[in-house]
């Protein structure tokens, strides 16, 4: 229910905080420029980076549903299973590996306002 409710917010933040943050480096870099442009750019690009941690069990969710599908169709072979099996897991493990990689943006970018701030 939360993934759903902030859904719209999300869209809005995935298209803006990356030019709202360039934007704030950018005015940052020329002289001592105002940190707030990029502020407000990290805490946009945090939504999103929330939205790829709560993907995750709906995610998870999602590929034990398809397997167990496969349990009562009884569509694939003892091989296939397997294999859909080890390709479901996979699957629900990159959205593990996108929230990772949200997440060690997300610090990069407040080491970054943190460094500039204090100049």
């Amino acid at each position: 229910q939360l993934r759903s409710k902030i859904v719209p917010a999300v869209q809005i933040s995935s298209n803006l905080s990356q030019w709202i943050i360039l934007a704030g480096i950018g005015f940052m870099g020329f002289g001592n420029g105002n940190p707030t442009i990029l502020l407000v750019g990290i805490i946009l690009f945090a939504v999103t980076t929330l939205f790829t941690v709560i993907t995750l069990p709906v995610e998870f969710d999602a590929s034990a549903r398809a397997l167990k599908w496969l349990d009562s169709t009884n569509i694939t072979s003892h091989t296939e299973h397997a294999q859909a099996k080890d390709a479901l897991k996979w699957a629900a493990l990159t959205y593990v590996v996108a929230a990772l990689a949200s997440l060690a943006t997300l610090v990069q970018y407040i080491m970054i306002y943190q460094g500039r701030s204090r100049d």
